[in-house]
């Protein structure tokens, strides 16, 4: 592996994103050397990296920047794969020092990172696409809560942390049926400023991850989650870890993939994925685009023949792809089940006894 051509470092490498990335990568039809970096003494230890390095968090940025560039040197490193969106910003930011170090990363730029960050901004830039979208409010102060009962018509009203980089209220989902509730779970998160109230879409729970090349799709697959790894400790009964999800093909789900990430970058680069449910009516509404990275099971996907960590790393390099479909890259049907220190395992559905 020292004489590989593609050598990595994959920060947050003991994250379950990073680990299922490094899987991809490792399973890639060329020798992909990987170096493995992360803050936790021990998350560390559960990277599959060939190497594997401790670092300062990403929010000590002088520190951090200082051993990743460290990594790169030592270890003749010449691609950096983040899949955490704070490294990422972070070393977005820094990207001339990695580059300086003949690293390359396949990112979309800062500014599109930053929107896709917010709800909030993400919910207005498709707002102005014209795409169709679930009624929401800004929740500043104590008069919009309010106001949010007031004008979004479903009950309950879904409020959550809108994502603003640096406020940390992203598991703050809860489905409120009175403003004394949405009050209180607010108040518990310090959330003016930081919160928003959207109409509860209680249809299915769907996902669609793309990638990107200077605008242009390259690849793509939706798929549905069906259940959650212990839904119990989530209000919502939603957690963002899927223990049964299933690919689908939805040509609703491709087009409103396409659209939402457009619309926040005419010029997206890089991988990104959208998250859409089905209002009462079965039509699909956007609630957020991640930008830059992978979700966290997208080895389901290179299980099932569609590697797109090894893809995003040609993209990187400047190589030319193979044929890839545009939309439903995989079969329809395929199940990934999986649960805590259980599976996964890929399943079709004409082995489930449904």
């Amino acid at each position: 592996m020292l004489g590989s051509a593609k050598r990595v470092l994959v920060p947050g490498a003991g994250g379950p994103g990073a680990v299922n990335l490094t899987r991809g990568l490792l399973a890639a039809p060329e020798p992909v050397f990987t170096v493995g970096c992360d803050a936790s003494p021990y998350y560390i230890h559960l990277a599959l990296t060939h190497e594997r390095a401790l670092v300062p968090r990403c929010s000590d940025e002088t520190a951090y920047m200082d051993a990743v560039c460290t990594l790169i040197r030592n270890y003749r490193l010449n691609a950096v794969f983040p899949n955490s969106s704070l490294e990422m910003l972070v070393l977005t930011k820094n990207r001339e020092r990695l580059e300086e170090l003949g690293a390359r990363m396949l990112v979309p730029s800062l500014e599109t990172q930053l929107i896709a960050a917010s709800k909030w901004q993400t919910w207005q830039h498709w707002q102005a696409a014209g795409i169709p979208i679930p009624q929401t409010v800004s929740i500043d102060s104590d008069d919009d809560i309010q106001r949010a009962f007031d004008e979004i018509p479903t009950r309950p009203v879904w409020f959550r942390g809108s994502g603003i980089p640096g406020r940390g209220i992203g598991g703050g989902a809860l489905p409120c049926r009175t403003p004394l509730e949405a009050r209180g779970w607010i108040a518990f998160h310090d959330g003016f400023g930081a919160f928003i109230a959207s109409e509860y879409l209680p249809g299915e729970n769907l996902t669609w991850l793309g990638l990107f090349r200077n605008g242009e799709l390259v690849t793509s697959q939706g798929r549905q989650r069906d259940a959650y790894v212990i839904p119990h400790v989530s209000p919502s009964g939603i957690t963002g870890a899927p223990a049964i999800s299933h690919t689908v093909h939805r040509k609703d789900l491709n087009d409103l993939g396409l659209r939402c990430v457009l619309a926040v970058d005419p010029a997206f680069h890089g991988v990104a994925f959208v998250d859409a449910k089905a209002a009462a009516d079965g039509s699909l509404k956007p609630t957020e685009v991640n930008a830059g990275r992978l979700g966290t099971t997208h080895h389901f996907y290179s299980a099932a023949g569609a590697n797109f960590p090894w893809w995003m790393l040609r993209i990187a390099f400047r190589e030319s792809m193979p044929e890839l479909a545009l939309f439903d890259i995989l079969p329809a049907d395929l199940y990934w089940i999986r649960t805590l220190d259980a599976g996964p395992v890929l399943v079709n559905k004409t082995d489930l006894s449904l």
